[in-house]
């Protein structure tokens, strides 16, 4: 995997997970992963950054990029 996530990237893989793995309950929850992903779409959106090094992603956050960025893609 690419050491570096496009924001659209993120949000290409934020809506994957949630067409795979809906909200659910009464409240909508959503699925830690889609929860996670969209959390680290925010802080980049309010840092208005492009993009993020993997390299600085907490284990959460990484395990939910590796399970919902596809594999080969191309570099951001």
């Amino acid at each position: 995997m690419s050491s570096w996530i496009s924001i659209g990237e993120l949000e290409s893989a934020i809506n994957r997970a949630r067409a795979a793995q809906p909200a659910s309950g009464a409240e909508g929850s959503l699925t830690r992963e889609v929860a996670t992903l969209g959390g680290l779409y925010g802080r980049l959106i309010w840092e208005r950054a492009e993009g993020v090094d993997v390299s600085t992603l907490n284990d959460a956050q990484r395990v939910a990029v590796e399970l919902w960025v596809p594999a080969g893609r191309s570099a951001g």
